[in-house]
């Protein structure tokens, strides 16, 4: 006879499916809502559906073909020929999506390989009950002033840190080119000019494996704000080449530190934010080198 454990097995384990938004509403505790507009989204971060969570199975592929095979084929011939498609309807849930309308769209954009799609997108904002929900929520903001997504930060106060620099940045654009700037346009002229290539050599040098606790947001902040710090020749503003010349210093930082200290001690001995007290190991030995 067959054990109890095992008949009552395939009664209870829940069918894989896509992620459903109505219980992710629940869990998460969503309640106000932003309308983001249509925008170009990555399609693999489209995880869920409002709905229609049973009728696919996680990599978006539908359970059963009866009655969409036409559909379905449709508009794969159309993506083949170029044919620019409405955008689907999306509900955003941090950083992933839900299909409210769109479902074939989705499937066969994803089996094609297509990267990103254009969708109409309503967020659903989680409430500030926990660190992580602060913290995103304050991103949010971020993206919300400047246009700039993508910027990962563990801490909620590095994004105010942030806008301190883009408005620096929006004087010395208005200064230099004798015009008023908006925050956004000085925004995006940030990232690309200065925030950018740091990241990416902050990115080379493989410094985030080497301090797993630490986003390349965190690594550029804490480098760059030292920076600024010091340089008070140039009224606090960052200077491109200083500041990646920095990542070269503290790659070389993270090889003194001894050999015996955690990865914990790394990263507090390298990133925790201790310019008032000037007592930073790094900063003392960095001073050396200037």
């Amino acid at each position: 006879m067959r054990p109890i454990a095992k008949i009552t097995k395939g009664f209870t384990e829940k069918p894989l499916g896509l992620k459903c938004f109505d219980e992710e509403r629940r869990k998460q505790n969503l309640l106000s809502t932003v309308d983001l507009g249509i925008r170009p989204t990555k399609i693999d971060r489209i995880v869920g559906s409002l709905g229609r969570c049973l009728d696919f199975d996680p990599k978006f592929k539908f359970r059963s073909k009866n009655n969409i095979q036409y559909r379905y084929n449709s508009i794969k011939r159309a993506l083949e020929g170029g044919v620019i498609l409405p955008p689907v309807e999306l509900y955003k849930v941090k950083d992933e999506y839900y299909v409210v309308d769109g479902h074939h769209r989705i499937s066969a954009g994803k089996e094609m390989g297509q990267e990103y799609v254009d969708a109409q997108i309503i967020e659903y904002l989680p409430a500030k009950d926990s660190p992580e929900n602060a913290l995103y929520l304050r991103r949010f903001d971020f993206e919300q002033k400047t246009g700039i997504r993508e910027v990962f930060l563990s801490r909620p106060s590095g994004y105010d840190r942030l806008i301190w620099q883009i408005d620096l940045h929006q004087q010395y654009l208005a200064n230099k080119m004798k015009r008023e700037v908006s925050i956004k346009d000085a925004a995006h002229d940030w990232l690309y000019s200065i925030y950018q290539p740091v990241v990416q050599k902050i990115e080379k040098e493989k410094l985030t494996p080497q301090l797993k606790n630490a986003t390349s947001g965190d690594i550029y902040l804490y480098l760059t704000e030292d920076l600024q710090l010091r340089n008070k020749r140039n009224g606090h503003y960052l200077d491109l080449g200083e500041a990646v010349k920095e990542v070269d210093f503290l790659r070389e930082e993270v090889h003194i530190i001894k050999p015996r200290a955690t990865l914990k001690e790394k990263v507090m001995n390298i990133l925790l934010p201790c310019h008032p007290l000037r007592k930073c190991p790094y900063n003392l030995r960095l001073r050396q080198k200037i």
